[in-house]
């Protein structure tokens, strides 16, 4: 079972499969960061943003940032979406509000019949429990220190009528432990829970369903980007590229793996994305893939310069006198979901800015807010006020003046879900012209206007879209692409997540499915993170009767505790071309002859990864694990992957003693199933001449048909490293689970002083010596 995403559907699906005894693997594109790994500082947050363009367009191209950055803007021309990469999703940088939906919205005709009929049942309120168990929300403590932000929004709910309460959060208030046995810390009460949590008080998924998954057997795999799926014979065939680790500069073709269940769980922008891509590989799939988009009527905007201290900025590493707690990032709400009609309902929330944007909010909101703001009241006094506010936030930072007195507030509303993702280029593309002007979001800024002129100050709309967008949706909570229906003409899955084989009928893949916010068919009208979870979790229990495995809802027992400081690791890639043959009996040199009969040429990419230096150093083999592909036509017409492989460095040589070899044995698999043995060596001599270059470059390989050292031998020859690859294999070096730049120069030393220090005794020592 391999689970693609480990966001809210991904998480519970891998760890309600792994209670029901099934094998199962986790895939996700992000990096696994740990409480204290999160950024602190506007430079770190830089460095953890990437910003991805539309595809079909010259800014399409444009990808700044690091692929595996935790914070995702996505520019897809309509709109743009912001989402969460790492191991947990987007649970890292959301408010975790756990928050139960109208109960009419799940009872609309937009719901498939069968998950209708299972909401009638109580399944869902099932679900829901599940749910809420596991990530149990509480609300901000009655008994905690007043939070400015929550009372500045109290009194905006007396102007915009609704009902204001705390929020159930899924947040520690003490020091506990959870459903799955992990402990968690008290909520420090910092207001960064946006940039991710440092505390350890915030029940992400970091922190409950991968964790419990895990401990029932799930395998976890980070910086993995699935690209599409294909149907085999009896099996899936999941396609990926291995993220951050430098393959892009070589060209490597796209990795694979196989399954006999593949649940896409990537988001809704990834799920979408990802059967886009498999669609145009040539699966058969619905015509509705990437149509009904939402963007759950998301509104964002300010009230700038409060007559009201609000201090919603957090003071991060920032020593501020007199600091008075920020809150979580978000704690209250105003709810106005009891219309007569369901989709007028509307709920409004207040927000912490993370520290990490803290210091450009002055001069931000000092050139906007002219531009952009209205002021809800007037008066000579009041803005001679306002303006002496603005100059201290100017003069004396966010935590003062005019910023210190500015509400975040987030509308969540209805939209017709009128939204289409397409896959153009090399990315997606959004179409859905005018969706900002619907009646619903227009109706969200006139309810936020009249909580922000409770409150006397500037209403300012979300500068990012209004003016970097040009009025294009900023969206954060992503829905649809690949909607439930009762059949494929409606929507991409059935009620159960089963996708679609064809453009009509109710004729499904037997093995694949889609189980995240993608594919709700329609608007929540409030924060979606339990209505996904619940969807997931009847999906999941829908998939488990379906072949009659049995889910152990039961809590862990015994605390677990968070994986402990990964050790320090290497990695790099690197490839290697060259030509093989048929000619086994021959030695290398004329086995590698391309003129020869039978000859084909061969390149191999792999990524080389130490996953503890300590380790590799002390042992004698100093193994090496491998992964990749290798190229080569003469065997497949398609890559071979490398199932599983070893590199070990400056080994003995078995038939010269004193000199040594790089040795290379990885197990190969063909897309048909058949399987070879791949083994070559650096020989590493100090032969008369300069031949360190040509040693360390040149690898003698044979191929074997079969995977045992004692199968036969089917090709022969030599590969070797060009200038230019070697340039961009240094490229590649990365010092792995580094908290520090010491850690990273002391590994680089360490690795350094052993490879170089063992090349130094081969070659240069002995004429030293001789020297002397």
């Amino acid at each position: 079972m391999v689970v693609v995403g480990s966001g809210y559907g991904g998480a519970i699906t891998a760890s309600r499969l792994a209670r029901a005894g099934q094998k199962v693997c986790v895939l996700e594109r992000g990096k696994e960061r740990l409480p204290g790994e999160f950024p602190r500082t506007n430079a770190q947050l830089l460095r953890e943003t990437q910003l991805l363009g539309p595809g079909g367009s010259l800014l399409g191209k444009l990808k700044v940032g690091s692929p595996t950055g935790m914070l995702s803007l996505h520019l897809l021309g309509d709109l743009a979406v912001v989402t969460g990469c790492g191991l947990g999703g987007t649970s890292l940088i959301n408010a975790g509000v756990v928050l139960r939906p109208d109960p009419r919205v799940l009872d609309e005709d937009s719901w498939p019949t069968g998950f209708r009929e299972d909401l009638r049942a109580g399944m869902l309120e099932d679900c829901f429990t599940h749910v809420e168990r596991t990530l149990n929300p509480q609300p901000y403590p009655e008994t905690h220190p007043p939070l400015r932000k929550l009372e500045a929004l109290e009194r905006s709910a007396e102007k915009t009528g609704g009902k204001f309460y705390r929020l159930p959060l899924a947040v520690s208030w003490k020091e506990s432990v959870n459903a799955a046995g992990v402990r968690l810390k008290g909520c420090t009460l910092c207001g960064d829970c946006a940039t991710g949590c440092n505390v350890g008080a915030k029940n992400t998924l970091q922190m409950n369903y991968l964790p419990d998954a895990q401990h029932h057997g799930a395998e976890l795999f980070s910086q993995v980007a699935v690209h599409h799926v294909e149907r085999g014979q009896g099996h899936w065939r999941v396609y990926y590229r291995l993220v951050g680790m430098g393959r892009e500069l070589f060209d490597a073709p796209l990795q694979f793996l196989t399954a006999d269940h593949v649940v896409l769980a990537a988001g809704t922008l990834g799920s979408t994305e990802i059967l886009l891509r498999s669609r145009a590989a040539g699966l058969s799939v619905s015509n509705e893939v990437g149509k009904h988009f939402s963007g759950n009527g998301d509104v964002m905007a300010f009230g700038y310069n409060l007559d009201v201290p609000v201090n919603a900025v957090s003071y991060g590493d920032h020593e501020v006198k007199n600091a008075e707690p920020v809150g979580p990032s978000i704690t209250g709400i105003i709810d106005m979901r009891g219309t007569e009609h369901v989709d007028e309902g509307m709920v409004i929330e207040e927000g912490a800015v993370p520290a990490a944007l803290g210091g450009s909010l002055p001069a931000l909101f000092a050139a906007v807010a002219p531009v952009l703001g209205q002021d809800t009241d007037e008066g000579f006094i009041d803005g001679l006020q306002e303006n002496a506010r603005v100059a201290e936030s100017l003069v004396r930072g966010p935590y003062h003046g005019a910023v210190r007195n500015t509400q975040t507030l987030f509308a969540m509303t209805h939209d017709d879900g009128g939204g289409e993702l397409r896959l153009e280029g090399d990315g997606l593309r959004a179409v859905w012209p005018g969706a900002g002007r619907q009646e619903g979001y227009l109706r969200a800024e006139q309810k936020i206007y009249k909580a922000v002129e409770a409150l006397g100050g500037t209403f300012v709309r979300n500068p990012v879209s209004a003016r970097l967008l040009d009025n294009a949706l900023l969206v954060t909570h992503p829905l649809g692409g690949c909607v439930m229906a009762d059949d494929a003409e409606g929507g991409v899955v059935d009620h159960e997540g089963r996708v679609f084989s064809g453009e009509k009928g109710t004729e499904i893949h037997e093995g694949l499915y889609v189980c995240d916010g993608a594919v709700i068919p329609r608007s929540i009208g409030a924060n979606p993170l339990l209505t996904i979870s619940a969807v997931s979790e009847r999906f999941v229990a829908r998939l488990a009767r379906r072949h009659g495995w049995h889910i152990d809802y039961a809590p862990m027992q015994a605390p677990q505790q968070l994986p402990p400081q990964e050790p320090l690791g290497l990695r790099f890639t690197e490839t290697l071309r060259g030509t093989i043959s048929t000619a086994v009996d021959e030695p290398y040199q004329a086995a590698a002859n391309p003129d020869r009969p039978g000859a084909s040429s061969l390149r191999f990419v792999i990524t080389v990864l130490v996953e503890d230096l300590n380790a590799m150093l002390a042992d004698s083999r100093h193994p090496m694990a491998v992964t990749g592909c290798i190229e080569a036509p003469g065997l497949s017409a398609k890559p071979l992957m490398v199932t599983h492989g070893t590199l070990n460095v400056l080994v003995e040589d078995p038939n010269r003693p004193g000199y040594k070899q790089l040795r290379y044995t990885l197990h190969l698999r063909s897309e048909s199933g058949e399987r070879f043995l791949f083994e070559g060596y650096k020989q590493l001599t100090d032969d008369p001449g300069i031949d360190f270059w040509e040693d360390t470059t040149t690898l003698f390989i044979t191929l074997r048909r079969g995977d045992s050292p004692d199968a036969p031998v089917a090709y022969k020859g030599i590969v070797r490293i060009s200038v230019d690859d070697f340039a961009r294999q240094v490229s590649t070096f990365r010092v792995t689970h580094a908290l520090s730049v010491q850690d990273q120069v002391s590994a680089v030393a360490r690795f350094g002083k052993f490879f170089l220090g063992g090349l130094f005794e081969l070659y240069w020592k002995p004429s030293l010596e001789e020297e002397t």
